[in-house]
C-alpha cells in the first residue's frame, strides 16, 4: 500500500466525521425560541398599540414599543397590531434561514438542514419588526 493513500483513508474518515457532527447544526447551537422586537408606526411616529403574534406554533401578544420570546416555525407570522383612534392593522412576516441552517447547506448537511426546520431551530424571524401602518395620516 502506498504512502498516499495510507493518508487518503484518515483524511476520509475525519471529513465524513465532521460533515456529521456538523449535520443538524442548528438543532444543537440554537433554541427554537427567539425574542422579537415589535414597534407599530403611524406617521413615521411610534405609537403605543397592543399586537397580536401568530403562527403555527402558538400565539403572544405584546405592547409596542416591545419584545416577545416566540416560538420559531417554518410558518409565517402573522401579526395584527389595534391602538386607540387608528384602524387596525395586519403584516405577515417570513422566516429566514438561521446561521446554523446556512452552514449545514454549506458544509453538504441537507439531512441536517432537514432536521434543523423539523425542530424550529433552522428557520428564525426578523429580530426587529416595524409595522407601520398606511392609513395614517
Amino acid at each position: 500500500m502506498s504512502t498516499c493513500s495510507r493518508l487518503k483513508r484518515p483524511l476520509v474518515a475525519v471529513l465524513v466525521t465532521l460533515t456529521g457532527l456538523l449535520s443538524g447544526c442548528a438543532t444543537f447551537l440554537e433554541e427554537d425560541t427567539q425574542e422579537v422586537n415589535v414597534r407599530f408606526m403611524c406617521a413615521e411616529k411610534h405609537i403605543v398599540a397592543t399586537c397580536n403574534l401568530k403562527n403555527e406554533k402558538g400565539q403572544w401578544r405584546v405592547s409596542t414599543p416591545g419584545k416577545a420570546t416566540i416560538i420559531n416555525d417554518a410558518s409565517v407570522l402573522d401579526i395584527t397590531c389595534r391602538a386607540p383612534f387608528i384602524p387596525s392593522f395586519s403584516v405577515s412576516v417570513l422566516p429566514m434561514p438561521s446561521m446554523g441552517m446556512l452552514g449545514n447547506v454549506l458544509f453538504g448537511g441537507v439531512v441536517g438542514a432537514a432536521v434543523d426546520v423539523y425542530n424550529n431551530t433552522g428557520m428564525k424571524y426578523p429580530e426587529n419588526i416595524d409595522i407601520s401602518n398606511p392609513n395614517c395620516k
